[in-house]
């Protein structure tokens, strides 16, 4: 892999796999709505995906493969459905206009699965998709709107379905960021946590080795269809949370939020691997103090900047 497009480089995990592409030599275009000062960028809005202006960015990056990260998490289900399986559809159309035939890897999200997860037990890529959310709706629709255009086009086309990913200036959004920005804010050297139910399980992955897999499976000319990006390891969340308090160094009790709660969720979730060591690549443990401690320090220095 010589050039690649990833969209959406910006993003959380966008960042560090531009950083992972960019060390293994590969010239990396990213497309995406801010401007960016560090790497070839197109500023592109939601109406100019469906324009002329993303074949112009395509012909000009002449990309091997298209890194599609470009997405969104929270929102309306109109406005999710717009920005996480219409922009893509737009994307395909594209590459119709211009003629590239680049492969094609998409992130798609563990939300996919909805009611097919069993508690506890590592849930496969061939577990028959039932989303309970919004978001995951939207991510199973451009799950289907890629696998239609692979099939129909003859391109290579893999999904990587994202389980939850751990790293520095990760969104708050995500349980362990916003967990890291609620301590990182507190006055003084004591607070107050608020949580959900952190008595919960989840397959839990570096975001750097998120990066990692990716890169990897841009290589295997084989990996096609759906793919789990996830460790294989379902941490306490408790834990996480008590090491993000010991790293801080601040006194903090913690408060169960009873509006974070979710209902009748699984006490265990956790992804199978075992497609991915079957191609290959097999995801490293991941050293969850390392990830945690990192996650802890970024956000005690955003929390100065801000100050």
């Amino acid at each position: 892999m010589r050039s690649a497009v990833v969209t959406g480089g910006q993003g959380f995990i966008g960042r560090h796999l531009v950083g992972a592409l960019r060390q293994r030599g590969v010239a990396v275009t990213t497309i995406g709505r801010r401007p960016a000062a560090d790497v070839a960028h197109v500023v592109l809005d939601d109406a100019s995906w469906d324009s002329p202006a993303l074949d112009w960015a395509l012909e000009d990056a002449e990309p091997d493969c298209i890194f599609h990260l470009a997405g969104q998490a929270r929102g309306t289900p109109a406005e999710l459905t717009h920005t996480n399986a219409d922009l893509v559809r737009a994307l395909f159309r594209a590459l119709k206009r211009t003629g590239l035939r680049p492969r094609l890897i998409l992130a798609g999200s563990a939300a996919e699965y909805g009611s097919a997860i069993r508690d506890g037990e590592p849930v496969p890529e061939t577990a028959t998709c039932a989303p309970l959310s919004p978001y995951g709706v939207s991510k199973q629709a451009q799950t289907r709107a890629a696998l239609a255009y692979g099939d129909a086009t003859g391109t290579p086309v893999l999904v990587a379905r994202i389980f939850n990913a751990l790293g520095p200036d990760m969104p708050t959004h995500l349980a362990i960021g916003d967990f890291a920005n609620q301590i990182a804010s507190m006055p003084g050297h004591c607070g107050t946590l608020h949580v959900g139910n952190i008595d919960v399980r989840r397959d839990m992955i570096d975001v750097e080795h998120i990066a990692t897999l990716l890169c990897q499976l841009a290589d295997k000319r084989d990996a096609r269809g759906v793919v789990n990006i996830c460790s294989g390891q379902a941490p306490l969340l408790r834990d996480l949370v008590e090491m993000l308090i010991d790293f801080s160094g601040r006194k903090v009790d913690i408060e169960v939020d009873w509006s974070r709660v979710r209902g009748n969720e699984p006490r265990t979730i956790i992804g199978s691997t075992d497609l991915l060591e079957r191609l290959g690549c097999p995801p490293p443990p991941t050293n969850f103090q390392g990830v945690i401690a990192r996650i802890s320090r970024a956000m005690e220095q955003r929390a100065m900047r801000v100050s």
